[in-house]
């Protein structure tokens, strides 16, 4: 299939030369003048954008933000020699090459053909990932090891029974996702409403959970549902049931044996049709064996049991769950993200005592405060990196950032000794020009500086 190149520069004989150029290898092209003529004709089936950084109207650098928002063709950036701190702006803000103008006819194919190259390969690692998690994925739940996927396997075995079930897990392991999933499995027609027991004072909690009526206590100027009954012909999830008071619990049991409730201030039974879920991070026998949770009551919640363990007993999980997350708050930011060898080694050996919660905040924090979409050690939270017992993953990770902060130590050094000539750096240093080109931009130097 034909490729489509979309040539945005103001310079008619440069476009007419371009145009000629890359048509004669093949390509579609379509030369624009400037930016607000272009974007009304770009389309899914555009494979490249060509864009000059000095334009009328709208510059080519405020001009990379607007596209990246709006779709993921490259974006090669033609500029003319002396200005290529405008192209190294370009890089950072999500270009995929560069070329200075006046541009050798070869280089120019090499580039444009490189970047298409690249983009083709980029979408097909998306659609094959499509795929991988298709496999690695239940409904949206990743996991991969063993332990998910026999929780996956029991999940789709109860699912459309009509039997209490009780999940427990550690705080952040994700519980209320799993309910979330068999109520959707479940062909219940209803709402899934969850209530966390242990947010609500205990003295709204029955209100919160039967409702009540009309002048039932002072401020009740009418009647309100409780949330048992917006659950009806849907599903319950009582989180952190192990919170609920005993004499709630006593009102609860009374509500499961007999699938009606009665409102505050009620005088009679009002029948629900609810499916009952709670979760609970509290061992509930414990419990039972304290007073605290009524056994009566354990048995008719626990008419089946799931466990999720921690995310640092399936450790199988945590490699998907990072580029999940990461793609997840990639479409959030609408921001190209990775992650460091450094910071990646450390995210796989921390021992997350808040699991995948834990997980995705500290890889959403990371993202906000990284430089040019790169996560690095460096970008962690202090709390995480503060911790003393990672013994070699810790050393590990200290030596990686040790040898970065090398690297950037001797190109700027290279650069000063040459006033700034990345050309004489690059032979000083023993490396190609693109190659120091590369590497400034990966370390974030200001060229003003030097």
């Amino acid at each position: 299939m034909q490729k489509k190149i979309m040539i945005i520069e103001d310079d008619k004989g440069i476009g007419f030369f371009l145009k000629e150029a890359l048509g004669e290898e093949g390509y579609n092209i379509s030369v624009f003048e400037s930016v607000e003529d272009a974007i009304p004709a770009l389309s899914g089936d555009t494979d490249l954008i060509i864009l000059d950084i000095k334009l009328p109207g709208m510059d080519g650098l405020t001009a990379i933000d607007l596209i990246k928002r709006i779709t993921d063709i490259p974006v090669i950036i033609s500029t003319a020699y002396g200005t290529r701190k405008n192209a190294q702006e370009a890089m950072k803000k999500g270009a995929d090459d560069f070329f200075v103008k006046p541009v050798p006819l070869e280089e120019l194919k090499v580039v444009v053909s490189r970047t298409i190259k690249r983009y083709e390969i980029k979408r097909e690692i998306e659609i094959q990932k499509a795929k991988k998690y298709e496999d690695q994925q239940f409904k949206g739940v990743v996991g991969v090891s063993p332990k998910m996927k026999e929780i996956f396997r029991v999940v789709k075995r109860i699912a459309d029974k009509d039997i209490t079930l009780l999940i427990t897990g550690e705080t952040g392991v994700g519980k209320e996702v799993i309910a979330s999933l068999i109520h959707e499995l479940s062909g219940r027609k209803g709402a899934f409403v969850a209530v966390n027991c242990a947010s609500i004072p205990d003295t709204l909690l029955e209100s919160e959970l039967f409702g009540y009526e009309k002048g039932a206590f002072t401020g009740a100027t009418k009647d309100k549902l409780g949330k048992i009954e917006v659950a009806n012909n849907g599903t319950l999830l009582l989180d952190e049931i192990g919170e609920m008071s005993v004499y709630l619990q006593a009102k609860m049991l009374r509500f499961v044996e007999q699938k009606e409730i009665e409102r505050l201030g009620g005088t009679k039974g009002r029948p629900v049709n609810v499916r009952i879920i709670s979760a609970t991070n509290k061992d509930l026998k414990e419990e039972i064996s304290k007073g605290r949770f009524r056994e009566d009551l354990y048995y008719r919640l626990a008419g089946a049991h799931i466990n999720i363990p921690p995310l640092r007993e399936r450790k199988e999980d945590m490699g998907l769950l990072i580029e999940y997350f990461i793609e997840e708050i990639e479409r959030e930011y609408k921001q190209r993200l990775r992650l460091d060898e450094a910071a990646m080694d450390f995210l796989l050996g921390y021992d997350w005592p808040g699991n995948i919660r834990e997980l995705k905040a500290v890889i959403k924090s990371a993202a906000a405060i990284c430089e040019n979409g790169l996560i690095t050690y460096e970008d962690l939270p202090l709390h995480m990196l503060s911790t003393q017992d990672k013994g070699d993953l810790m050393f590990n990770a200290q030596l990686d950032v040790l040898i970065e902060r090398f690297e950037r130590d001797r190109l700027i050094e290279a650069l000063k000794r040459t006033k700034g000539r990345q050309k004489q750096a690059a032979e000083l240093l023993g490396i190609s020009e693109r190659s120091i080109w590369y590497r400034i931009k990966k370390h974030n130097i200001d060229m003003n500086e030097i």
